[in-house]
């Protein structure tokens, strides 16, 4: 699990190193595991045409329930845009969360 800086530590020679994770890493980690879970879901790849503004980066549905996965790097801050569409999923019944790391989706998504 990363630190509050979304960087993660190993031993190399006897010294401690760090690596930021950037969203994509995260992104590619919770894909993965959807996959492997065979959850059905999607990459929403953002445009000044594509979409609404503020739809999340992961969509797909689970169990018969739409949901809607916003990833940030750890300590990133949800948009205004991001926030209303998160909320909108959710008043619709629907489930939607921002998540940084693996352990979030799992949570989220109860899985």
């Amino acid at each position: 699990m990363p630190d509050s800086n979304g960087s993660y530590y190993y031993l190399v020679e006897g010294r401690m190193k760090g690596i930021q994770l950037k969203e994509a890493d995260i992104t590619k980690q919770v894909r993965d595991y959807l996959h492997y879970k065979k959850v059905f879901h999607w990459k929403q790849w953002q445009g000044p045409m594509s979409q609404p503004r503020g739809v999340s980066d992961i969509i797909g549905c689970i169990n018969g329930k739409f949901f809607a996965i916003e990833i940030k790097v750890p300590g990133g801050k949800l948009t205004d845009n991001q926030t209303k569409f998160l909320d909108e999923v959710r008043s619709a019944g629907g489930i939607a969360f921002m998540a940084d790391c693996l352990e979030d989706v799992q949570r989220g998504l109860m899985i």
